[in-house]
């Protein structure tokens, strides 16, 4: 048929078609298939096929006049349809020939026009107008035509469309044919969806279809469609937080993957974790320091790690020190403590304060780190993430050491404290505190150690008058004079520190304390002459009905017995639950249970920061009173009464808490004692030792091409810097159906 045709079908469904007299514009609703073996054919010369399922609206004429006609086949034969009218509700319908359903359509629409006019009472217009009404409708429209059978681009994609139906089985296609396939049906969905869509929701919603999935056979395709590439990045740094935070390793997640399809492919994450390490190391210059390669044995340490495989691993990387400028952190994590609150531009200060552990690895070496914390952000204190590592190193926890790994760092404080930092045209001043446990902190001070005759880092008490409890022992020490005390050796290596901003360690008071009361328990018993197999059993049996996990041993070769070393909780347990007169006599057990509770009681206190200073004191002499209760009467007589302790078993950390402990109170109560805790610091220390040194790195490494594990460390740290100042925690929940 001679004419023009201007189509872009299917990807526009709206078509063109044109000769010298008239033009015809369609719009392809369904363009039908060619039935098989029963496929008809209009009259020659021309012998279009016809198609089954087909839907079209076809609009001509000068008056544009528009019909939706179909083909259908029913018994073998095709079923002409044309629909007419206001939302087409007038049909006419024939088995003969789209021809014959032309003619039909004129001489219903000609009646329809005829009934319409005489309705509304214009039968004079009718009279006046009905030669030219029946011009109209007497006019001849090919059947062809109205119908579009003579579109050669629809003709074409219903050939394209049964050739592709004879397909391959799925087991027998190529990998791209498969792909092609899946690809092609989910654009027939994104067109269906947005179609359907437009049914079901407001145009302000904006329904997106972002992807389809399904199965074939054995195979699983997920095809993204409309992806979000800022959700999807959103995803992969959520999904490296979540790996980072719960210490998944790259094996473990592969695994995953495999099971659960939703989840970023691993190779996307370790792309992810390369991406953020180079960006936070643009923020944060992660430097080495050299150390010395030498250990040393002590034995009076316990060992706080245990893994033959983590201790061969930090004893290999001796020598290897690692860093993070202060500066660098602090311009990181300013801006986000302002935007939260925590900080304010218009009082420009702040506090940090600076910790530091040794973790025991093995007997040989130790994993030692030093931190700073932000004192205004309450709420993340005593989270591990928010102690953030600058100095890095396995090796000895002694003076030279920390002297040697500390230099850049005391440098950078020493200019916080004189000039503050400048951020975004602020300039902020700094306050500086440090707190670790005694060891720790009487190193960092140039002072002797807990057992000289000058024990205390804060006055001028000796030993001999440790449990005198008439004198008043104040902070008296300065720091700009401190090399002139007694027991100080060397500078104190954080001299820009005042020595009253030097806090103990609330947990460690704890700790030692209860280590001390326990130790005078078992050694009455042995003392008594009752420490035996029944004796051991019995406290066995009392620390497993409080939940404590507890046990006695003889080393080789050895007649005194060791026992578990508790941790921090258990040993509040046992102070608080353990029952005395399991393994006491009833009187005796009544004293030692008093005595026990006081100093619960005050370790209470030392964490609650409404405590009153005053009051404090007052109950912190009164127990070490009756600490140093002291026998009366005679030995072996019906007047003795045995009393407590001796003068010589009351430890440093006993004269700082009865000291000194009510005066960080009343000049720290800003913040509380508590805020001053290493626990979370040593949580940290530990968590990296057990989990990056390992011989199997958690970066995928092997031999002599993988990372240290400490610049593991500090790249993770780094991450966890990444993730605090971003929130993560936006992603919209999906609403999960299933029909």
């Amino acid at each position: 048929m001679n004419g023009k045709e201007i189509s872009n079908y299917p990807e526009d469904s709206n078509i063109i078609w044109r000769d010298n007299k008239r033009t015809f514009y369609y719009k392809i609703i369904k363009a039908g298939t060619y039935p098989k073996d029963i496929l008809c054919y209009t009259k020659k010369p021309s012998s279009y096929s016809i198609p089954h399922g087909y839907v079209i609206q076809t609009t001509w004429n000068r008056n544009t006049c528009t019909v939706q006609c179909s083909i259908n086949y029913i018994n073998n034969k095709p079923t002409y349809v044309i629909k007419f009218g206001d939302n087409f509700s007038n049909q006419v319908v024939s088995n003969k020939s789209s021809s014959d359903v032309v003619t039909l359509f004129h001489k219903v629409n000609r009646l329809f026009i005829v009934n319409l006019l005489f309705n509304f009472n214009l039968l004079n217009i009718l009279l006046q107008n009905f030669k030219q009404i029946s011009q109209r409708t007497n006019t001849r429209t090919s059947g062809v035509l109205l119908f579009g059978l003579h579109l050669d681009s629809v003709h074409q994609y219903r050939i394209k469309t049964h050739k592709k139906r004879i397909l391959k089985p799925v087991n027998e296609a190529s990998y791209s044919t498969l792909t092609k396939r899946a690809k092609s049906m989910s654009k027939q969905i994104l067109v269906d969806f947005t179609n359907i869509s437009k049914n079901h929701y407001n145009p302000v919603d904006k329904p997106i279809l972002e992807k389809v999935q399904f199965s074939v056979n054995n195979y699983r395709f997920k095809v993204n469609v409309n992806e979000n590439i800022e959700t999807k990045e959103y995803k992969s740094e959520t999904m490296m937080m979540v790996v980072d935070n719960e210490q998944i390793s790259r094996d473990a997640y592969r695994k995953l993957t495999t099971i659960e399809d939703e989840l970023p492919r691993e190779w996307i994450i370790a792309e992810k974790r390369i991406q953020i390490n180079k960006y936070t190391d643009n923020k944060i210059k992660i430097s080495t320091v050299t150390m010395p390669q030498y250990m040393d044995i002590n034995p009076n340490e316990n060992s706080d790690i245990f893994d033959p495989e983590v201790i061969e691993e930090v004893t290999t990387s001796i020598g290897k020190g690692g860093q993070r400028r202060i500066k660098d952190i602090l311009k990181f994590i300013i801006p986000n403590l302002v935007k939260r609150g925590i900080l304010n531009i218009q009082e420009p200060s702040i506090n940090i304060r600076i910790s530091g552990d040794g973790r025991n690895v093995g007997k040989k070496v130790k994993h030692v780190m030093i931190t700073f914390a932000i004192l205004e952000d309450i709420e993340n204190l005593y989270n591990p993430n928010y102690h953030y590592t600058v100095v890095l190193y396995p090796g000895l926890e002694n003076y030279k050491s920390l002297d040697i790994s500390t230099m850049s760092f005391r440098e950078k404080l020493q200019e916080l404290k004189e000039i503050g930092i400048n951020i975004n045209g602020i300039n902020w001043m700094v306050n500086m505190y440090f707190s670790s446990d005694w060891k720790f902190l009487t190193i960092c001070l140039g002072f002797n150690s807990a057992n000289s005759l000058f024990f205390c880092p804060w006055c001028t008490i000796t030993k001999k008058d440790i449990a005198n409890i008439e004198k008043e022992w104040l902070i008296s020490k300065k720091m700009e004079d401190i090399n002139t005390y007694n027991g100080h050796h060397s500078t104190p290596l954080f001299s820009m520190i005042s020595l009253d901003n030097w806090i103990p360690d609330e947990l460690h008071i704890m700790l030692r304390v209860t280590d001390r009361l326990w130790n005078l328990l078992l050694h009455e018993i042995e003392e008594s002459g009752y420490f035996n197999d029944i004796a051991r059993e019995i406290i066995v049996k009392e620390m497993n009905r409080i939940k404590v996990n507890f046990h006695f041993w003889q080393e080789k070769d050895c007649r005194s017995w060791s026992f578990t070393s508790l941790m921090g909780q258990d040993k509040l347990k046992v102070l608080e639950f353990f029952d005395l007169n399991k393994v006491l006599p009833p009187t005796r057990a009544n004293v030692i249970r008093n005595l026990w509770n006081g100093f619960f009681d005050l370790y209470t206190a030392i964490r609650d920061p409404t405590t009153d200073p005053k009051i404090f004191k007052k109950n912190a002499k009164m127990w070490l009173k009756i600490f140093l209760t002291p026998s009366t009467g005679t030995p072996n007589s019906d007047n003795f009464v045995q009393g407590l302790y001796r003068p010589s078993d009351v430890t440093p950390y006993i004269h700082v808490l009865v000291f000194h402990i009510h005066e960080f109170m009343e000049r720290h109560k800003k913040w509380g004692l508590k805020s001053f805790s290493c626990a979370p610091v040593e949580n940290k220390n530990h968590q990296h030792v057990t989990q990056f040194f390992r011989k199997t790195l958690r970066d995928g490494g092997n031999g002599t091409n993988r990372k240290s594990a400490i610049l593991q460390i500090l790249e993770f740290e780094n991450r966890k810097l990444y993730y605090n100042c971003n929130d993560f925690h936006n992603i919209p929940n999906t609403i999960k159906l299933q029909i």
